[in-house]
């Protein structure tokens, strides 16, 4: 009989409780063999649990880790401490742990895998990045020798539903962000959604498993969605384009680099058209050329069903993402970016230009300012907001020409 810890009784950590009851037939014929969630450690112990069936419940770790010898274990404390402590622990002894920690994992997953490598275990984060969309594992399993030279994505809920009610509802970010709270897609607290924290996170993991190293996190550049102005999206609507907060990640001379930021999305790009709360991927690569992924994103039970499935994998399949040594690189493409331009900012702006050479492809006018479209120009170097524009520029541009007109 396999034994079970749970680390959390929050949603995920109760989702995974409930997931293992409701299909505990299933499961059992899956693994061949019956299980019994044999302890949970929580965080207040005067909740009331009367409807558990199975499980000793504590507040105390060292009761916790001495209750049992397990099997598994289910990590859905979330944040940095004590989750690596409990995680190290675990996967030193040659426990396997199933987490859904993305800040865990992206900011201490080297030393983890590393952990479990040395124990001889497995450490599964397959409900970490997306939701329900089994990304990770089509990484480890199905594409386990499949050259991935580039990840794309729409990796963050909570932002994709604000933007999609401000593109497609001409509503303002304030105002999506209060609905989206009230919603229960972001927190009391939604720094780490709209500042993109959360989706930083999930690129990172994503760049390990399609790359095979862990990205210097200095390389991956992160921008919010915070200063996105009702103008920007007057803007983007007259192009025909959605914003979207797009991860982008490639390898370059060896190294992962990336960016998290919003972007504007032509609307014949495969991205523009996931709305909502849906996340999605793209993985590009010489011998799959693109291959798409989308699903819910967010929500205790679309996580806590990956933590599952995660689980079950592992149970019947070893094997592991290899990647070759001479990994294929990005194609070279142009980079096209839209800068905003207000009153106070056009002298800055306009020195950058000249500093830099910049090649300013288009000026769009507007009451509030000007949007110009420039092309692989050093954005880092400016404090105006900036977005990456994705899509076939001679289309985006011929749709700005047939509006002044």
């Amino acid at each position: 009989m396999l034994k079970i810890g749970i680390l959390g009784f929050g949603t995920v950590g109760k989702g995974v409780y409930d997931r293992f009851h409701r299909t505990r037939e299933t499961i059992e014929r899956q693994l061949g063999e019956s299980f019994k969630i044999e302890a949970i450690l929580v965080k207040d112990r005067q909740k009331d649990r009367a409807s558990l069936e199975e499980g000793f419940v504590t507040t105390d770790w060292e009761e916790f880790k001495n209750h049992h010898s397990y099997d598994i274990v289910f990590e859905a404390i979330g944040g940095i401490e004590p989750a690596y402590s409990y995680t190290n622990h675990f996967l030193t002894q040659g426990t396997p742990v199933i987490s859904a920690n993305k800040k865990l994992i992206a900011s201490r997953g080297e030393e983890l895998d590393a952990c479990a490598q040395a124990g001889g275990t497995f450490y599964g984060y397959e409900a970490a990045v997306a939701g329900a969309i089994p990304i990770i594992n089509a990484l480890r399993a199905t594409l386990s020798t499949t050259s991935i030279d580039r990840v794309r994505g729409i990796l963050n809920g909570t932002t994709n539903y604000m933007l999609t009610e401000m593109i497609q509802k001409e509503r303002s970010f304030a105002d999506v962000l209060l609905e989206a709270q009230q919603l229960g897609y972001a927190e009391s607290d939604p720094t780490d959604d709209i500042e993109s924290y959360d989706a930083w996170y999930k690129l990172i993991i994503l760049s390990r498993l399609c790359f095979g190293k862990w990205a210097d996190t200095e390389q991956i550049t992160r921008y919010g969605v915070s200063e996105i102005e009702n103008w920007h999206v007057e803007v983007a609507n007259e192009l025909g384009c959605q914003v979207k907060l797009i991860g982008d990640a490639k390898l370059e001379d060896g190294e992962v680099r990336g960016i998290v930021s919003p972007a504007f999305v032509a609307g014949d790009e495969l991205l523009a058209s996931i709305n909502g709360v849906v996340n999605a991927v793209v993985l590009y690569g010489e011998d799959i050329d693109q291959l798409s992924f989308a699903g819910p994103g967010a929500g205790g039970a679309a996580t806590a069903n990956s933590m599952v499935e995660d689980f079950i994998l592992h149970s019947r399949y070893d094997g592991d993402r290899v990647v070759a040594e001479e990994q294929h690189e990005a194609k070279e493409e142009s980079s096209y970016s839209m800068v905003f331009v207000n009153q106070a900012s056009y002298g800055e702006c306009l020195h950058w230009a000249e500093a830099y050479g910049v090649e300013i492809v288009e000026s769009i006018p507007h009451s509030e300012g000007e949007a110009w479209i420039v092309k692989n120009a050093a954005v880092d170097e400016l404090s105006q907001p900036v977005y990456q524009l994705y899509g076939n520029i001679q289309r985006i541009t011929s749709a700005n020409e047939v509006k002044v007109s």
